[in-house]
């Protein structure tokens, strides 16, 4: 079986989609083929697209923007349908892996829905797929392994995913979030990654703390 992956964040580099893409793979049977694509900021050639079509299964990764998905993953997702409607392809399963900043997994139903609505309109088979909160945790905790740490439930999850994938049949949609407490997921996230950000961009405290009127 072909299986196309899709890489949808716009980070340079390592990203908290990789991270769980690579992890998907990683479960994949070795008799099946995988092709990788990365989508960044730029666009897929013609070429990309047709062995993206020339696969059984489409699996999309994406971090959420806003409620909603990535311009640059909507830009190619409108290409990829003018592709798919070109050249008449009717048994393409796409499945879903989102992410968001959000504690709750159930940010990402709306991008959800989006992508169920672009699976009627280009002709091809909604799959569900899992909704990650608390995704920059991901990358924070990249060293620990996913099924053992407090992402364990979305490597449970991402097993459960590529066995379905493997039969071709249809995932439901799963939303997660981290096995890790709320309250101490806010304190990380405060102390950890936006004061840390805001020193690295010469900001003091009273600059976050400061109103805008």
């Amino acid at each position: 079986m072909k299986i196309a992956i899709i890489n949808g964040s716009q980070k340079p580099g390592e990203s908290n989609t990789g991270i769980i893409l690579r992890e998907l793979i990683s479960l994949v049977n070795k008799d099946h083929k995988i092709t990788n694509h990365v989508l960044g900021v730029k666009q897929f050639s013609p070429e990309m697209y047709k062995e993206i079509m020339a696969g059984e299964v489409l699996v999309l990764g994406f971090p959420l923007y806003v409620d909603s998905i990535p311009s640059n993953m909507l830009k190619m997702l409108i290409e990829l349908e003018e592709y798919i409607k070109k050249e008449d392809v009717q048994d393409i399963m796409v499945y879903t892996i989102i992410n968001n900043g959000f504690y709750e997994g159930r940010q990402t139903h709306i991008a959800f829905e989006i992508i169920q609505n672009w699976c009627e309109r280009a002709g091809v088979k909604f799959c569900g797929g899992i909704g990650q909160g608390a995704g920059e945790m991901i990358g924070a905790t990249k060293n620990t392994p996913i099924n053992k740490g407090p992402f364990n439930n979305l490597g449970r999850e991402l097993a459960l995913l590529v066995k379905t994938i493997e039969l071709k049949e249809p995932f439901w949609i799963k939303y997660l979030s981290p096995c890790f407490p709320r309250f101490l997921w806010r304190f990380m996230a405060k102390h950890t990654f936006w004061h840390s950000l805001a020193y690295k961009n010469k900001l003091k405290k009273k600059d976050i703390l400061k109103r805008i009127m």
